[in-house]
């Protein structure tokens, strides 16, 4: 019977609106169809989308459902899932007409769910209130501080490169440069990287996102410089000139904002519990409700050295030995 009443409010709840997403795979994407003769406009906030045995449907009302349905539903954007969501909210209404009828609110297994339902939303409240009291603007932004301070920002280099097959052609392009070739013009005619259309620009780049030879030398040197010698890495040998270097931006407070709410959130919630278990008598039981037995201390023979998480013996108790 238990089961039965699970999969009965299963059905009436979620299924209706969360689960016409799973339905909408196998339906082809639709246009929402509306007429002056299908909606009633009372005002902005009161458009009537349906009207079920004399019941109205508010558009307001499809907003909430089509809040609640999963990213890949939303993708599908409003109107076409419109005609959809619709015909589900017509069967809750139809749903909730009958159940009302058949099941009075007064009923034993209503009332005992709608205290646990109570419960939980109190809890919830509770935790809601106490949490935004205490996670204030001030808290937000000292933990941004906080933030910045242990993830400083890199460095970047921004560098051009020729990219050559053997030591021997990139010394000669590299006294071509270092003659007065321009640089960029040098690595369209010579470079056989990727860049080298793009006269070798490789724009910024931190020291890990480059093979260590060349991030190496490209970090030791300062804008406007190139490379004195050619330098090796497995793709060949390389032509370095350094462009600019910065500290890489850090992101804003705006940017981290959900994250740090959310990790203050959690922190917040265990200070909280660890608040509510210190001022608590709290004793438990076994699955079967029997007392759970004190672990017994295991006795240390003399001269060995006690358990992990054992307190050694007193200085009255150590081996004649020491």
């Amino acid at each position: 019977m238990a089961k039965f009443k699970i999969a009965v409010i299963a059905l009436a709840g979620a299924g209706l609106i969360a689960g016409t997403y799973a339905w909408l795979g196998n339906q082809p994407a639709a246009v929402a169809q509306s007429s002056d003769s299908a909606a009633v406009v009372q005002s902005e906030e009161k458009v009537v989308i349906a009207t079920v045995n004399g019941e109205n449907i508010y558009r307001a009302e499809f907003e909430d459902a089509y809040a609640q349905l999963p990213p890949q539903a939303q993708q599908m954007g409003a109107e076409a899932i419109y005609p959809l969501l619709l015909e589900r909210m017509v069967d809750e209404k139809l749903i909730g007409v009958a159940a009302s009828k058949a099941v009075p609110a007064d009923d034993p297994d209503v009332e005992k769910q709608m205290a646990t339902l109570r419960e939980r939303i109190v809890m919830q409240i509770f935790f809601e209130r106490e949490i935004e009291a205490k996670l204030t603007d001030e808290v937000l932004q000292q933990r941004y501080e906080q933030w910045k301070e242990a993830n400083p920002s890199a460095s970047e280099v921004s560098a051009r490169h020729i990219l050559l097959e053997t030591e021997e052609k990139a010394k000669e392009v590299l006294a071509e440069v270092q003659g007065g070739k321009e640089f960029a013009e040098a690595a369209k005619e010579y470079s056989t990287g990727p860049s080298g259309p793009s006269g070798g620009d490789l724009g910024f780049f931190t020291q890990d996102q480059m093979v260590a030879p060349f991030a190496e030398a490209a970090f030791a040197m300062q804008p406007g410089d190139i490379s004195a010698a050619p330098v090796k890495t497995d793709f060949g040998w390389h032509i370095i000139k350094v462009e600019d270097r910065r500290q890489q931006p850090q992101p804003s407070l705006d940017d981290l904002r959900d994250q740090l709410t959310q990790e203050a959130t959690q922190e917040i919630a265990a200070e909280m519990m660890v608040g509510f278990r210190e001022g608590a008598e709290i004793v438990t039981f076994d699955i079967d409700g029997n007392p759970i037995p004190e672990p017994e201390e295991t006795p240390v023979v003399e001269g060995e050295q006690p358990a992990e998480g054992q307190a050694p013996a007193a200085e009255g108790e150590q081996s004649a030995e020491q």
